[in-house]
């Protein structure tokens, strides 16, 4: 009779056991192509992974009929949900996958959680572990606490933090569950919530974005908060390319002050043409620097056998720029009209070179040139004048000195002639005086 007693309590406590254990769920939340990333370099072999999200209430082990063991590589907590990072095996070629797969989730309380986990190469999924019946039978700070995490996930953000603070209320509430930081990540959403809504009326969409962007990090459940990301992204290209494109046309129509308002906005809001923007807001002060030193100058250039030139170049204080020049005198016009006048002499030259300010305002300056002097011929065989022109290498140096906007300068030329017997044609020096304006 002893024996039958011991036996009927012995099946008693282990029904009431087995029966007090509770039954958890999952529900997969892995949304689209998801990559897995965080492969350890170490193993040879095909990797995939898998993200397992609970209640920062559980915790969970896990275990699998293909694994001897489970590498858990990370474990985060956001907000009122903990993250389980897990990296498996799954096979060396693409397309391969270890098939019937079954993850065990163990968790102190409940019957363990077994469902198929099947992962091809470089694959994620994402899985939520929850209690179904998490407000049944838990108790006095439990059911506050897992009815605030429940109205938490669907943004009920007010509702949720009165919970939280009757779970403190609670004499059964434990140590080692920080309820007021979920309740000041509640303060911390509200607050960021209202920056997002005025950053929003002002058209400021970056600011906006970066609010929803620390409330998604807290509850990446709350669907507003997604589909908000979704439109502000949209608008926030939309008025980048907007800005843009305002900029460059006030830029072409050289309305700096309009275009640099424009670009400064492409800065501030961090868009994806920020590169080109910096660009032209560097050209635009280069530009207006180069003004503010009346950096342009056009000379008109004069020389004994060329008394038509210019000269144009930029004259920066303490930079080193360029210039070109070029001379001729009226009898290139004969030669074109083909005079054969043996009494003219056309002559070209131009020359290039750079210049650098010495002492305000004098600049020197130092370059090569060209110089072409024509000669006409009587050529017997054809019994027709012929223009024969001479080469020379043409050195020069010179000095210019700014007074206002006028500008005058001097030039040295040195000419080496091609054929020696010519330089009585070409000269072996030339100077070279100009005239001009400074902007």
């Amino acid at each position: 009779m002893k024996k039958l007693k011991f036996l009927l309590l012995f099946f008693s406590l282990a029904y009431s056991v087995s029966y007090a254990q509770r039954n958890l769920e999952v529900k997969e939340k892995t949304e689209g192509l998801s990559i897995f990333t965080d492969k350890d370099t170490s193993i040879d072999a095909g990797q995939a992974g898998a993200v397992i999200s609970c209640p920062i209430t559980l915790n969970l082990t896990f275990a699998s009929n293909v694994d001897r063991t489970i590498d858990v590589y990370n474990i985060d907590e956001r907000g009122d949900v903990r993250y389980y990072y897990l990296r498996f095996i799954v096979g060396r070629f693409r397309g391969a996958s270890y098939d019937n797969r079954i993850l065990e989730v163990i968790v102190s309380g409940f019957r363990p959680l077994r469902f198929p986990l099947n992962l091809s190469p470089s694959e994620s999924k994402h899985f939520e572990i929850f209690d179904p019946n998490a407000t049944v039978g838990v108790g006095c700070f439990y059911q506050f606490f897992n009815e605030g995490i429940e109205l938490f996930k669907q943004a009920f953000y007010i509702e949720a933090q009165e919970k939280y603070r009757t779970s403190l209320e609670c004499t059964d509430a434990p140590p080692n569950v920080n309820v007021r930081e979920r309740m000041s990540d509640i303060d911390t959403i509200l607050v960021y919530r209202a920056k997002a809504y005025e950053a929003f009326d002002a058209q400021d969409f970056k600011l906006a974005m970066e609010c929803y962007e620390r409330i998604y990090a807290l509850n990446n459940d709350d669907g507003y908060i997604n589909q908000r990301l979704s439109e502000l992204r949209l608008q926030y290209f939309d008025q980048c390319n907007n800005y843009f494109t305002t900029a460059e046309t006030y830029y072409a129509n050289r309305q700096f002050n309009e275009a640099r308002e424009m670009y400064q906005m492409i800065l501030n809001q961090n868009c994806p043409k920020i590169a080109e923007a910096s660009q032209r807001l560097n050209e635009m002060l280069k530009f207006e620097i180069a003004r503010a030193d009346r950096a342009q100058v056009i000379n008109y250039e004069f020389a004994q056998n060329t008394p038509i030139g210019i000269s144009v170049g930029r004259y920066w204080e303490n930079k080193i720029r360029y210039y070109v020049s070029m001379r001729f005198n009226l009898d290139i016009w004969g030669a074109l009209m083909k005079n054969n006048d043996e009494a003219e002499k056309p002559e070209v030259n131009v020359s290039g070179g750079l210049n650098v300010m010495t002492i305000r305002p004098i600049w020197v300056f130092a370059g090569v040139g060209y110089t072409g002097v024509g000669m006409w011929d009587w050529v017997e065989k054809t019994e027709k004048y012929r223009l024969h022109l001479h080469d020379a290498f043409s050195p020069e140096i010179g000095v210019l000195g700014k007074i206002g906007p006028a500008v005058l300068r001097y030039t040295f030329q040195y000419r080496i002639a091609i054929d020696g017997d010519y330089i009585f044609l070409i000269g072996k020096t030339s100077h070279v005086f100009g005239i001009g304006v400074c902007f």
